[in-house]
């Protein structure tokens, strides 16, 4: 689950949720779904092939994902690149293969967050007035508005480890931090990855 996550946190938002009885199967596709007055049956299977199995509730929410709307825009009739998922796709400058076409956001690639959209609007304006515009996407925070929220921003873990980088850990968890305790909301930690070198700090979760 939320694959864009450092790794540990990943774990333990999963072993948090199944706390709360949700349960989780991975690695699995919807066959069919039978919807009736009754309610919904949904046939899965493991995604490599298996026994199907029914499950059966009273609604099914399809969470997949978003996708850029850029269908009805007519972005064909003037030529404008875009990619298979229909993102349109751009320069550094947030300019399209069109000249005075420019685009930001989430029609572009990218995470799909509005405070990624607001940078990428300031920096393409700034470009468009012919000044630096600048968007540093280490700093784009990402959020996960479950109970208990999960936050990231900058490296995790796992992109250090493939960059090469040469990191250290530090970790804080909620249950030694008193106020935590105190409005009974103690679970989770805070973890934070800094440069070897020089400290720099590189990913907060």
């Amino acid at each position: 689950i939320v694959p864009s996550m450092d790794g540990e946190i990943r774990k333990q938002f999963q072993r948090s949720l199944e706390k709360q009885k949700m349960k989780f199967m991975l690695k699995t596709k919807v066959v069919s779904v039978d919807s009736s007055s009754d309610g919904v049956k949904l046939t899965v299977e493991p995604a490599e092939g298996g026994d199907q199995t029914i499950l059966e509730a009273d609604v099914v929410l399809v969470s997949a994902g978003r996708t850029p709307f850029t269908s009805g825009l007519d972005l064909e009739k003037i030529g404008v690149q875009t990619d298979k998922a229909g993102r349109i796709l751009v320069n550094e400058r947030f300019l399209s293969n069109v000249p005075g076409v420019y685009a930001i956001g989430d029609v572009i690639p990218g995470p799909m967050l509005a405070h990624k959209a607001e940078e990428d609007g300031v920096a393409c304006v700034e470009f468009i007035a012919g000044k630096h515009g600048h968007v540093d996407y280490d700093k784009v925070p990402g959020v996960v508005y479950t109970h208990p929220e999960v936050a990231s921003v900058g490296k995790t873990e796992e992109q250090l480890k493939k960059d090469g980088v040469s990191y250290r850990v530090g970790k804080f968890p909620f249950m030694a931090n008193s106020r935590a305790k105190a409005i009974d909301n103690a679970e989770g930690l805070v973890k934070i990855l800094a440069d070897k070198e020089t400290d720099k700090i590189l990913g907060v979760h």
